[in-house]
């Protein structure tokens, strides 16, 4: 099944799943390198002397992350992981004025110099990862073992750092999966934390100390310090209460946060932060520095994110263009950020070479899908200040965010200074190239909340008079904002198009939230999702009325969504409406995306700028195939101009003992005639035999003079022999709006894309859920959000399972299904 992997690779369209229903990338990890040892750790009966074995694990996390190799697994068992160094210091908070000095005691906000006296307020991470996996052996993956719920708890940096290796790079390939990560939020309150602030006004100002920050007051739950990583993988985690961000990246690319649900984070730092952020991101290396989908927030519950403290920047970040002089100084005293999901200030290199990376400025494409987002303090969606890449923002349910201000209602309630800030709650993109908002449900609370505000969307490369390279034209990259459906707020163009949007059209959740929820106290917001259902009624708007040229394969709970066919025979496919679809140039052409003409759709693939004959479009086909299997591939052809000849040909390269040993073998098509005038089909019957290196090429008209002409590619399918092609025409607006798909109680005869995948239905349900091709090697727990376990009457039937979900509360829970291998798929289902 490793065609299921490239596939995930290339596009994240069209994966076909194994049967287990684990995502493509951990089949990817588990089909590299079965022979890497694991390692086990419990905190309630290992020891650090043991040999990591199950039945003699280790005591710390640490422990076996340092005897871990690439490929292996670290499996963590339940219990409670803390700071456990030798001369731990549990934070005693201490801050007082300093006023010896009289008139050259106070800062320039005019409040006196703070001092401090704490202890303990700079402990570590508790988990340091610290070597890398690699995609020969695989990755390095830290996880639950099967059914059990690790937590951590912290009190300093955070809770995990992927961090560095003994030679001070980042490490790179991790998986962290199936942690509880606590911060220590509950425990600090906005006097402590306010006085840290001017502590650090103190330290910079009379003290000139830039680094000055308690890490108390700003822990992050799983991070990668500030050094680069790649192929990172957080997924499955429970994190909350942390003062910093819950989950944050900076200067890494290739990484992907999926199905996490994060809560009560960014409360008391200072940094301006978020719950889920990717900052100051910069392409691995030059070479991949494509506009490819690489880093990617899908799936995640993000909620009671807010901050509670304005900001101070005691050193300017990179790639920043502060709203006003006075951000983040002193007398500062606004909250611009605790947004949900946040991409911000992706790498730009400076003008000036003498400072800072002058890699190319990152171009790489965001994926944000399937998120849900609520109650936030500002945006659910940022995407911001990062000139030269874009976003891909589909499925994803906005709800309620924006509520700093009531939030500082509260505070100045208790006695605190208010803090407000922007009128702000959907979707914002500002300062970026090109962003594409799809298939989004947005509700704010207030008509004067923006639901989605596109500034500043600018093609940095364009200029008002090219010959004489003077200003800039501004806003004029590229914005698409359809099939979405806005309630309340603001709406700039083109989400304000009707009928490509449809506005103030109630989206009928099953049980969301109304304006009587709001809590009038910081503790009434701790219950504020029990017994929501963000799915969707079955008279909803929302229900067949979404794009399916952008829509994922599965919504937030597992669900797939509505494809153009029963896909369990398509290995890949490629419509080019959202991207190259993993397509690249075979020698020194250009391959890019194009508007000029399709066979289905909107776009379609050009290739121009060639000067030999085998200058063409390729895709590689080393994971896609098996050796063995017999394979169709199908794609259609247009030319600029002109006609002539064009085939599909694999080109194969047998590696030997040296590189003059190599031996290239080629497997063509016939010949067809294509033209200017329509498309034409190729196709080619193959019979994968060897893995070395392997690829595909749409093969185009000969060459005069070093000169060939331009030529579109559109619709490709690559099946099983024997099975028609995607029928792509068929696409059209049935994907549901939202992170929820409408499931309506069917049997699995009226679901036959179900028909190898562990699915539960009906989902949601009130008593009882089925899950159906269950095999008896698989077992099945239910946990609710925080990782709790939950008593549920089972009853097995063949490969059917029934379980009685009645005695639940509502609200959102995770089936656990788990084979002999340790491999876990956690579904989630709503109980009503």
């Amino acid at each position: 099944m490793l065609s299921n992997i490239s596939r995930y690779l290339l596009n994240l369209t069209l994966v076909l799943f194994v049967a287990l229903n684990v995502s493509a990338q951990d089949y990817y990890v588990s089909a590299l390198n079965v022979s890497a040892q694991d390692y086990y750790v419990s905190a309630l009966m290992g020891n650090d002397s043991n040999n990591g074995t199950k039945d003699a694990p280790f005591e710390t996390i640490n422990r076996g992350i340092a005897e871990v190799s690439a490929g292996g697994t670290v499996y963590v068992m339940s219990g409670e992981y803390k700071d456990n160094t030798n001369n731990y210091v549990g934070p005693l908070v201490s801050f007082y004025e300093d006023v010896s000095g009289g008139g050259d005691s106070y800062d320039t906000s005019g409040k006196p110099y703070v001092d401090s006296d704490s202890q303990g307020m700079n402990n570590d991470n508790v988990v340091t990862i610290s070597k890398s996996g690699n995609l020969t052996d695989g990755y390095i993956t830290i996880k639950n073992y099967p059914n059990h719920t690790p937590k951590i708890i912290f009190d300093g940096k955070g809770g995990i750092l992927v961090g560095t290796d003994d030679e001070g790079n980042g490490v790179n390939y991790v998986i962290v999966e199936g942690f509880e990560v606590e911060g220590p939020s509950q425990s600090i309150n906005y006097t402590q934390a306010i006085m840290n602030r001017r502590n650090r006004v103190t330290l910079k100002e009379r003290d000139g100390i830039l680094n000055n920050n308690y890490n108390y007051f700003t822990g992050k739950g799983i991070w990668g310090g500030y050094d680069p990583h790649s192929h990172v993988i957080i997924k499955n985690n429970i994190v909350h209460d942390t003062p910093g961000s819950g989950i944050r990246f900076n200067k890494s690319d290739h990484i992907t946060v999926e199905n996490n649900t994060v809560y009560n984070t960014t409360w008391w730092t200072s940094s301006a932060s978020s719950a889920i952020v990717f900052a100051e991101t910069i392409a691995a290396t030059a070479d991949d520095n494509t506009k490819d989908i690489k880093m990617i927030m899908r799936g995640n519950i993000v909620y009671n994110n807010w901050n509670r403290i304005p900001f101070f920047m005691a050193n300017k970040p990179p790639n920043s263009k502060p709203p006003s002089e006075d951000y983040g100084n002193a007398q500062y005293s606004k909250i611009l950020d605790g947004q949900g999901l946040y991409v911000t200030r992706s790498h730009t290199p400076d003008p000036d070479p003498s400072k800072g990376d002058q890699r190319p400025a990152y171009a790489g494409t965001f994926l944000f899908e399937n998120n849900l987002c609520v109650n936030n303090g500002k945006n659910g969606i940022n995407f911001d200040r990062s000139t030269h890449s874009s976003a891909l923002i589909r499925n994803n349910t906005i709800y309620f965010n924006g509520v700093h201000e009531i939030i500082q209602d509260i505070s100045e309630n208790e006695g605190n200074l208010p803090h407000r800030g922007q009128k702000v709650a959907g979707i914002i993109a500002n300062f970026v190239y090109e962003v594409t908002v799809v298939n989004n449900i947005v509700v704010t609370r207030y008509n004067d909340y923006s639901a989605l505000k596109l500034n500043n969307v600018d093609d940095p490369d364009t200029v008002d008079d090219p010959s004489t390279d003077e200003t800039e034209n501004d806003n004029d990259g590229i914005k698409i904002a359809t099939n979405n459906i806005f309630v309340n707020g603001t709406v700039a163009y083109p989400g304000n198009q009707v009928p490509a949007n449809q506005i103030n059209i109630d989206p009928l959740f099953v049980s969301a939230p109304t304006l009587a929820d709001n809590a009038t106290t910081i503790a009434g917001w701790a219950g504020y999702l029990d017994g929501t259902d963000f799915s969707l009624q079955q008279s909803s708007p929302a229900i067949n009325t979404g794009s399916s040229d952008y829509s994922p394969t599965k919504d937030i709970l597992g669900n797939p969504r509505p494809i153009v066919q029963d896909n369990s025979d398509v290995i890949s496919s490629s419509s080019f409406e959202i991207g190259t679809d993993g397509w690249y140039n075979f020698g020194n052409i250009t391959v890019a995306q194009s508007t000029e003409t399709a066979k289905t759709g909107s776009k379609s693939l050009k290739t121009s700028g060639r000067t030999l004959p085998y200058n063409s479009p390729r895709i590689d086909l080393n994971n896609l195939l098996t050796v063995g299997e017999a394979y169709a591939f199908y794609v259609w052809v247009k030319l600029a101009e002109g006609n002539g000849t064009a085939q599909l040909t694999v080109k194969s390269t047998v590696n030997g003992a040296t590189s003059d040993d190599n031996i290239d073998t080629y497997k063509n098509s016939e010949l067809v005639t294509a033209t200017t005038n329509g498309w034409v089909r190729l196709s080619l019957n193959y019979t994968h035999t060897q893995n070395d290196q392997s690829f595909l090429y749409v093969k185009g008209p000969e060459v005069s003079n070093e000169q060939g002409v331009d030529y579109f590619i559109d619709d490709f399918s690559l099946v099983t022999q024997g099975t028609n092609e995607v029928d792509f025409s068929t696409a059209g607006n049935i994907v549901d709006i939202g992170a929820y798909e409408y499931q309506a109680e069917l049997s699995i005869s009226d679901n036959p894309m179900q028909a190898n995948a562990v699915y539960a239905y009906p989902n949601p349900t009130k008593d009882i859920l089925t899950l159906i091709n269950l095999t008896e090697q698989e077992s099945v727990e239910v946990y609710d959000v925080l990782g709790r376990k939950q008593t549920i009457q089972q009853q097995r039937n063949s490969n059917r399972l029934k379980l009685k979900v009645s005695n639940l509360k509502r609200g959102l829970y995770f089936i656990n299904v788990t084979n002999n291998n340790g491999n876990t798929k956690a579904i989630r289902f709503i109980k009503k």
